[in-house]
Parts: C-alpha cells; structure tokens; sequence
C-alpha cells in the first residue's frame, strides 16, 4: 500500500495574493492528485473540509449525493467537514485520480449586499482540506503534491448565480493520466481559523425534478412555468455552436405577457447592490453531440425561468428544475376533509422545505438569511413533519458562534456582524431558548439542553442588563408584517418584555431538568418580577391589555400570564373580538401563530378553525385564491412570495386537530398525550407522526351522528386520551372510541 508522506494534512489552495475588501473575483480553482489505489482494502473513507462549497469527483464520477456542501458555519470559529465513505468507487490496483471544483459559497461573499458578507472576518478564497483513509490507516492527504489550475467555472456567487464557460474547462483534467504538467503547485495556506468538527446533519441534495408546465418561446427567448414556487436551479441540455451563450434568470413572479414583474423583481433584488440578481450564464462549447449543464455553487428562489440564447439557431434540447433542500427524512404528515385546507398544508411545507438549505432562512432568493425569528416561528412545524433535530442543533451551534461574550445576539445566523443593534430582540433571540426546548420534548434528549443551557444563562443576563427602570425591555422586533388594515399595532415593549418572561421560566424548567436548582428559583423569581411589570404596564383590566389587539391577548394567554377565572376571561375577550373581526387575520407572524392557538386551547377551536378558512384579506384562504404555492412574507402579497414564518398553523394542525402534544411528561418517558379538538366544520382528520418509541396514527370522522376516534400504536407507546371531558389509557394496538356527535 501507498502510505503518505511524513507532512501531515494541510489546508490547501491557489498561490494567490492576499484578499482584501477590493480584490477581483477569480475563477474556481480546480484541484488534482493521482493515487495508486491499493491491490486489497475493506473499507475506505474520505474527510473533506471545504467552506465554501465543493464538488469532488474520482476518476470523473461524483463522489456522494451531497449539494451545496458542506453546511455553511461561522468559519473562524467551526468548520465542519463530511466523511464520506467512498469504499465502493476505488477499484484495487488502479491508478486513480481525485478532483475537486471549490465555490465561495458563504466564505468568500464577494459581491456587495446590504448584509456585508463581504466584510466577513473569515472571508477569503476558497480551500479545502482532504484526507483519504483506508483500513485505518490515511493512504493520500491534501498537501503541496496536488496540482492546481482553473477551468470553466468563471464566476460564482452566493446571491447572484454562476458563469460557466466550457470553452474554458480542460479536457479530460479529471481522468487518470492527464498531462498537468504545465498546473501550477498547490500552496499551503491558513487554516479559515475553526476548529475542525464532522457534519452530522444531512446535506443539501436534488430531492425533487420537475419539469415545465409550460414552455414558451419567440426568438431567442425562452419562457419556462415550473408550477410551483421552489429552490434550487435549472438544468439545461443544449445543441448549439461553440460560444453561444445561454442567460438563465430566475423569477418567482411574470406577468401576464410573460415579463418579469415590476416592482416585485426590483423588491426581491435591492437589498443585492451588486453585479447580476439570480442569473446563471452558460457558454456552449459547441459539442456535436450535444451538454448539459446545472450552476453548483449557488442556488435561486423561482418558479419561472426566462432563457436567452445568444444564437437564435441554438436548441434547448431539455430542461428541468432541481429541486434542492436539506435531505433530512419526513416523519409525519396529515390529511383532512377540507381540500383547501390541505392545499394550504402543501404550500406550508414546500415553503419549509425551500427555507432549509442547509440552514434555516427567511426566503430562497432575496436574502437566504438564517433569521432567528423565521427559523423559530417555523421550528414546530419542522419537528412534526421531518427528522430536522440534527439540522437544528448545528445551526444552533453556529447561532452560538455568533454570540457576543456579553450574551448578545444578533438577527440572523451566521452573521459577518449585521443584525446585532436594531433587528435582534426577544421576538426573534429566543430561538436559542424555545428551540432547544421543541426539540427536547420531541425526542427526549437531555444532552441538547446541557449544549446550550450556558448560552441561554448569558443571553438571559444580557437581557437584564438591557432592562429599563420598571423591569421591562424596550429592544428588538414586534410583531412583523402585520397587515396594512390593523389599528393599535403591538408595542415593541409588550412583546420583548412578553418573550422575556416566558424565556425566563422555560429556562427555570431547563434549569431543574439538569439539576441546576438554585439557578432555577433565581429565574423563576426573575420571572415573577416581569410579569408583575407587564400587569402594572399593558394590564387595564381582566381581558384587555395592551392596545386591545389580538396578539396580545394571544400572547398572554399561549405564554402562560395569567391563570384561572382571568385566563377564561381573556380567552373569552379575545373569542369575541376575533368574532368582531370576522376572522380576519388582525395580526403579524406573533399572533399568527399565538391567536389560533390560544382560542383552541381555551375552548374555542371553532373560532381558531375559521381563521385558517375564511377567504377575505387578510388571511391565509385569500393567498390560496391568488394562486399561490409557497406562503407569503405578508398578507398584502407585496413582498417575497416564498417564506415559512407564518406556516405554525402545521403544527396547530398536528397538536390541535390531531391532538398530539409532546410534553415534558412523554420526554421523560410517560405517556403521550393525545387530546384532538374539533371544528365542527371539519368532518375528518387523520395524522402519521413518528415518535421516539415509534409510529403514532391517529384519525377521527365524523359518521351517523357519531364521532369516530382511532388509534394505532406501536407496543413501546403507552396513550392518554383526552376527549369529551374523560381519559383513556391505551398500551399498542389499535382501538376504536365512539362518542356522540355534541361531544
């Protein structure tokens, strides 16, 4: 066997200046070392560190299924790297060749946006870090011995798109016995300044291709329709002479005659303030039989696709839109009797699934920011339908990455420095409590809350250092995109002071569950004293706080600020100013998700119910009539038509209509609580929910006058069932329970 030399593993790359603020945008370095592979071997594993992204090939074919890879992370402090076993691509005693293309990805940010990732401390070219292990022992490393040149991939940037020549791309680079003679040396270079840890949560992948429902094309333009809203990119497959070049722009929105429309593509692309907004060139290299082609290192939010050719003889042979996201696994979905309602699901979770590249972000195109706020509004949803806990605790160490010493945190993860001052607030920080806590009542896993239990303790005291003089906090956002027809908006101080105080006993409850009990009564005593503050302040009488809006009665209520007699008076107050209203959607992201849940828990499920069904503006059934396949980022429809942030209603549907409640008891190890409420405008509902201890089914119906319960359960699950005032304890199996219809 070839063993390596003594030098041990180095980051390497190009031998380039050092990069500053003003430096060019350089073409992808594409990197090669042939290697003898072994004549016997069991099994064989390579390590890749590359932020940035990669795409590394042996001999040619791809190595692993991964996209935008790895997941992006605070480079100076955590660079994750994939192991990937390549067992089954080596082939004993060939000679063999390893390549990688390197894309800036989130490291090297170089065109100009409102965010400033181009003033990232990490940022600089790309370069990676390899390692190829077989039975044990490490047979080829990234050292001086690779050779390095660049190709066809000239341009490649995060939120503007790719520029690919194949003119440009030497032929046969990544096959054995290429002359790369006249290459240049690979250099060692620093290290991004992280330490080095493995990526345990799935990757980006082509989970999904679709192709167009419509095609049109005059000239040399070519308009594509996929349907539906997505992320990812077009691939297409081209007949045409050397040098045509194809110009792909992505868009969420056309108008009628097939024109990008305006404003919405200038709303979309202003916060980008340089060079090209979602837009992918491709160079022909006049191959007689015939290329396909996809950009690698970017991705775009669209629906439409507008292609033009440089060469109105060129032919668009195929085309096709990848659809690309976290390739985590889908453990629950449900289905109900109201067709609308479950066309509603399906725009809530495509939305999901667009805003989980890797991270979770606010939108696909505009930004692709981790906003913590977004990523908690959203995070409950994410648990009940898909495996994401491992997804969520690395971009909950990134978060932690990005916190000041003092306990500060900023808006969106990971940050080059925005969002500290301005934007961050209890709203959006308390992800780093909540989330944490979702998670653990999910799967039980203690070992998540000891992670970020310390980062919690310091962003709680930075928040008491931020108090005013009543106790209260005056800092961060309130309740976003309300709608342009709401009176008497949520005051900024109500909701942070709100979020603070249910932050603060979540945390008492993280607090005992590890032990910490002297820190738990201080946080409780905390507590107390917040909440006195937010009745002395917002608190007029039993039922009306605040300026009498909808989100803060929700508030008050789903977070647990007030108790018995006045609790029913609040729920009743905000049941009958929801009636007043219509339904209507009188609020933003806060009370999209707390007003609907606060009217279920307290006895009115069927108010909650028609907020998600009613047709008028605002509401969720409006955006449906418009013909929307993703949500809003607001009611009016004015802005990006693909966010998650007011998609809780999933998770409304899981825990209310199918009445799933993961509690703290289930976490434990007890029994799970499952306790439905029912509209009675709904005829049915059934869910499939996969738990630690195995798959739930639960459905009910509606039939002869009689309501229908049926549960199935594996053998591990021990059931309480709450309805119609009476319990029932059910160990596996399935088993039928028929109630009245008035129950």
């Amino acid at each position: 066997m070839e063993h390596v030399a003594e030098c041990p593993t180095r980051w390497i790359t190009r031998d380039l200046p050092g990069l500053t603020f003003q430096s060019e945008v350089l073409p992808a370095p594409c990197l090669r070392r042939e290697f003898n592979c072994p004549a016997v071997f069991n099994r064989a594993v390579v390590r890749i560190a590359a932020p940035g992204y990669f795409d590394l090939r042996l001999d040619g074919q791809r190595v692993g299924w991964q996209e935008l890879a790895p997941t992006v992370s605070v480079f100076d402090r955590r660079v994750r790297f994939l192991e990937i076993d390549v067992t089954s691509y080596l082939t004993s005693e060939k000679r063999s060749v390893w390549s990688v293309v390197l894309g800036n990805g989130w490291y090297n940010c170089h065109t100009h946006e409102v965010w400033h990732f181009d003033k990232a401390s990490w940022r600089d070219y790309p370069k990676f870090r390899f390692e190829l292990e077989i039975d044990g022992e490490l047979l080829l490393v990234s050292d001086r011995s690779w050779k390095v040149a660049t190709g066809g991939l000239l341009f490649d940037g995060l939120r503007n798109g790719e520029y690919y020549d194949a003119r440009l791309e030497p032929t046969g680079w990544r096959l054995p016995d290429f002359d790369d003679s006249d290459w240049e040396q690979a250099v060692i270079t620093s290290p991004p300044g992280g330490i080095l840890v493995k990526q345990n949560a799935p990757c980006c992948r082509v989970m999904e291709r679709l192709a167009p429902t419509r095609i049109e094309r005059t000239g040399n333009r070519v308009v594509v329709d996929f349907g539906v809203n997505l992320t990812g990119w077009c691939q297409i497959s081209v007949q045409a002479s050397i040098g045509t070049l194809f110009t792909i722009r992505y868009y969420e929105r056309l108008t009628l005659d097939d024109s990008p429309l305006q404003p919405h593509a200038e709303r979309l692309a202003q916060y980008v303030l340089e060079g090209d907004f979602q837009t992918d060139r491709y160079v022909a290299s006049g191959d007689p039989a015939g290329e396909t082609w996809h950009p690698r290192f970017t991705y775009h939010g669209f629906r439409y696709a507008i292609i033009e050719c440089s060469e109105q003889t060129a032919e668009i042979c195929a085309i096709e839109a990848q659809f690309i996201y976290s390739a985590f696994e889908q453990i629950g979905n449900y289905h109900s009797s109201d067709e609308d309602f479950n066309r509603l699901t399906q725009c809530a979770v495509r939305s999901y699934l667009c805003n989980f590249t890797g991270i979770p972000t606010d939108c696909p195109h505009r930004e692709k920011n981790g906003w913590t706020g977004d990523a908690l509004l959203a995070s409950e949803t994410g648990l009940f339908l898909f495996d994401t806990s491992s997804c969520y605790v690395e971009w909950l160490e990134t978060l932690c990455d990005c916190q000041r010493p003092s306990g500060q945190l900023p808006a969106i993860a990971p940050t080059s420095g925005w969002g500290f001052n301005g934007c961050s607030g209890p709203a959006w920080d308390s992800v780093l409590v909540l989330l944490p806590w979702s998670i653990y009542l999910h799967t039980g896993e203690v070992d998540i809350l000891k992670k970020f239990f310390p980062a919690m303790l310091r962003y709680l005291d930075y928040c008491c250092e931020r108090e005013e003089e009543d106790g209260l906090l005056d800092f961060g956002l309130a309740d976003w995109c309300a709608p342009n027809c709401i009176k008497g908006k949520v005051d900024r101080n109500f909701c942070s002071s709100a979020y603070y105080f249910y932050d603060l006993n979540v945390t008492a409850k993280i607090a005992e569950l590890l032990g910490e009990f002297e820190t738990a009564r201080s946080l409780r005593t905390r507590s107390s004293r917040i909440r006195a503050a937010l009745f002395h302040h917002f608190r007029h009488a039993a039922g009306n706080w605040g300026n009498g809006g909808m989100t803060e009665l929700g508030m008050v209520l789903e977070m647990e600020l007030v108790q018995g007699a006045e609790r029913n008076s609040t729920a009743a107050t905000l049941a009958e100013l929801a009636q007043k209203n219509s339904c209507l959607a009188q609020f933003g992201i806060q009370g999209a998700k707390y007003v609907p849940r606060a009217l279920a828990r307290n006895g009115y499920i069927d108010i909650a119910w028609s907020f998600f069904t009613q047709r008028n503006y605002p509401g969720w059934m409006h955006w449906l009539s418009t013909g929307v396949t993703t949500l809003l980022e607001n009611w009016e429809g004015s802005q990006s038509w693909n966010h998650i942030m007011f998609g809780d209603f999933v998770a409304f549907a899981f825990e209310y209509l199918g009445g799933v409640r993961f509690t703290q008891e289930f976490a434990k190890g007890g029994p799970l609580q499952i306790a439905p409420v029912i509209p009675s405008a709904l005829d049915s509902f059934q869910i499939y929910c996969r738990t630690k201890r195995g798959v739930v089914k639960s459905r009910w119906e509606k039939r002869n006058g009689q309501l229908e319960i049926e549960l199935a359960l594996p053998q591990a699950i021990e059931v309480e069932l709450s309805f119609a005032k009476q319990n029932f304890r059910q160990y596996g199996g399935t088993k039928r329970y028929i109630f009245p219809i008035n129950s």
